[in-house]
C-alpha cells in the first residue's frame, strides 16, 4: 500500500470535494495520507479532518510563508496542539527565500523553534526548501542526532543530496515536477537509495503527467512513483514496498 506523506486538504475546492478525493485515493491504492498545516487556521482544519476520517494524519507547523506577520512569542501556541490525536509529525516548516527575502533570519528562528520541539516531542520534521537547500541543511544538521526528517519536494543539487543521505535519519520526497518533460531531478532521483525515499504528492499542486494541468490529488501519487521506478530501472511494487518501510522508520505515528 501507498502512503502520501504531503497533501494540503484544508484548501476550500479540497474540502468541498474530499469524499471523492479520498474514494479515489483508496481506489488507487492509497492507504494513508499525512497533511501539514502551515498556519494556525489550518492546523485547526487538520485536527477537525483527522477526527472524522481514519486514514488522514496531522503535521501540525507554520510555513515560513506565513509567519512574516507572527510574533515570536505567538509560535507556542503550536505546542498545545501537538498532543492532539492523530498528530504524528511537524511541519510543514523550513526556509522560504523565493518571494521575500525580508525577513529571513526570523524565518531561521521559527525554523530553529520547529526543531526543538520535533526534539522535545520525538517527532518527524517535514521541510519546505524553496531558494533555501544549503541553508536549511545546515540548521537542521544541527538536530541530526535528535530528529528524523523529510526534505519534501526535494529540488536541490547532487552535492546538497549526498549531504541529506549521509545523515541516517534524514529523508527525501520528489513530486510530480519530476514527470515534467524539462524537469532536471532525473540525476537526482537516480542518486537517491530507495532506502531514503518517501513518496508525496504535495497536493493539490504539481500534479505529474497526465494530469498536469489538474489540481493534484493523492490518487496520483502513483504517477510519480510509476516514474522514479522508470528511472531507477527496477519494479514498481519493490519500490512501493522500499518506500513504505521508510515511511514506517519516519512515521511510526501513522502505524500505531
Amino acid at each position: 500500500m501507498i502512503i502520501d506523506t504531503h497533501a494540503h486538504f484544508y484548501f476550500p475546492e479540497i474540502l468541498e470535494n474530499i469524499e471523492e478525493i479520498i474514494d479515489n485515493s483508496l481506489k488507487a491504492g492509497v492507504e494513508k495520507i499525512i497533511m501539514p498545516a502551515v498556519d494556525f487556521k489550518s492546523c485547526e482544519t487538520i485536527l477537525g479532518l483527522v477526527s472524522k476520517y481514519n486514514m488522514l494524519y496531522a503535521a501540525l507547523g507554520l510555513h515560513p510563508g506565513d509567519i512574516k506577520n507572527l510574533d515570536e512569542s505567538e509560535f507556542y501556541k503550536l505546542e498545545p496542539l501537538l498532543k492532539e490525536n492523530k498528530v504524528v509529525g511537524i511541519g510543514e516548516t523550513g526556509l522560504d527565500y523565493y518571494w521575500d527575502k525580508t525577513y529571513n533570519d526570523k524565518q531561521k528562528v521559527f525554523f530553529r523553534n520547529h526543531l526543538e520541539l520535533a526534539a522535545k516531542y520525538n517527532l518527524p520534521v517535514i521541510i519546505h526548501t524553496r531558494d533555501s537547500v544549503a541553508e536549511a541543511i545546515e540548521i537542521t544538521n544541527e538536530y541530526r542526532h535528535r530528529i528524523k526528517a523529510q526534505f519534501h519536494c526535494f529540488s536541490g543539487n547532487t552535492d546538497e543530496l549526498k549531504q541529506i543521505i549521509s545523515c541516517e535519519n534524514f529523508y527525501v520526497s520528489y513530486c510530480g515536477n519530476i514527470t515534467y518533460k524539462k524537469s532536471d531531478s532525473v540525476t537526482l532521483v537516480e542518486n537517491t537509495p530507495v532506502e531514503k525515499m518517501l513518496s508525496e504528492t504535495d497536493s493539490p499542486f504539481l500534479a505529474p503527467m497526465p494530469h498536469r494541468g489538474k489540481k493534484n490529488q493523492p490518487a496520483y501519487v502513483v504517477d510519480t512513483i510509476r516514474k522514479i521506478a522508470k528511472i531507477k530501472n527496477m519494479d514498481e511494487n519493490t519500490l512501493i514496498d522500499a518506500i513504505h518501510k521508510n515511511t514506517e522508520i519516519v512515521f511510526p505515528g501513522i502505524f500505531q
